[in-house]
C-alpha cells in the first residue's frame, strides 16, 4: 500500500482570476494524471504550508481532500511570487500503486566512530546528499543510511554502497558515481626560520665555490 504522509484540504475552483483565491487563504493549484481528467482545485495555504515545513516535499504522497473525495498526489512544481517568494500555483500528479514517480532521497552516514580513517583525523568530504531516483509510488524510500564502519582513508562511498530496493532505479544509469570519499587531513607545514635558509643559502655558494676552485 501507498503510505500517505498527510492530507491537504481543498476546494474546486472556477478558470479565471486567481486573486480572490489568494486572498481568501488558498493556493490555486491543478491536479492531472493518472485517467481523470485534470481537476482544479484550491489548497488550503496553512495546510500547505505546514507540509512544506515538514521537509522532503518532493518526495511524499499526499491526499488531496476535496470534499468527500480524496486524490492522492505527489508534488511536481510549485510556482512561487518574484518577490515575496510564497507560494502561488502547485502542480499535483495524480499517483497510484503502478505509478513511477522521480524523487530525490537523502543519503545519511553512520558509524562514523567506528572508521579508522576518520578516527585518524580524516575528513569525510560528502559529494551527494541526495540521491535522484525512479521508484513505485508504493514504495517510496525516506531516507539511505550508509556505515562508515571500517573505512580508511582514501575509500570511496559510491552508489554501490546503497541497496536499492524494489522497482527503484537511479536517474543516472551505467555509472556508479561517488557519493563520499574519507579524505587525509590537511596538514599545514610550518615555514622553517629564516636564519635557516640563509645559513643553507650560505652553505650553497661555499659548495659552488669549492666546485669552480676543484675544477
Amino acid at each position: 500500500p501507498m503510505k500517505i504522509s498527510g492530507n491537504i484540504p481543498a476546494k474546486e475552483r472556477k478558470k479565471g482570476n486567481t486573486n480572490p483565491y489568494l486572498k481568501d487563504g488558498f493556493i490555486p493549484s491543478i491536479i492531472y494524471g493518472g485517467d481523470a481528467d485534470p481537476l482544479m482545485v484550491a489548497v488550503e495555504t496553512i495546510q500547505l504550508k505546514k507540509r512544506f515545513e515538514e521537509g522532503g516535499i518532493h518526495s511524499k504522497i499526499f491526499e488531496v481532500e476535496i470534499g468527500d473525495k480524496k486524490e492522492a498526489v505527489v508534488v511536481k512544481s510549485i510556482q512561487r511570487h518574484k518577490v515575496k517568494n510564497n507560494p502561488i500555483h502547485v502542480d499535483f500528479q495524480r499517483v497510484d500503486e503502478k505509478t513511477r514517480i522521480i524523487i530525490s532521497v537523502p543519503v545519511e552516514f553512520t558509524n562514523q566512530e567506528l572508521s579508522p580513517g576518520l578516527k585518524q583525523g580524516g575528513v569525510l568530504n560528502v559529494v551527494r546528499r541526495e540521491l535522484e531516483l525512479s521508484c513505485l509510488a508504493n514504495n517510496i524510500p525516506e531516507n539511505f543510511v550508509i556505515s562508515l564502519e571500517g573505512k580508511e582513508i582514501g575509500d570511496d562511498i559510491r552508489l554501490s554502497s546503497i541497496t536499492l530496493g524494489e522497482g527503484m532505479k537511479p536517474t543516472i544509469l551505467g555509472r556508479d558515481f561517488m557519493l563520499a570519499t574519507i579524505q587525509a587531513p590537511k596538514v599545514e607545514k610550518e615555514p622553517e626560520p629564516a636564519a635557516e635558509e640563509e645559513t643553507k643559502e650560505e652553505e650553497n655558494a661555499e659548495e659552488k665555490k669549492e666546485e669552480k676552485a676543484a675544477e
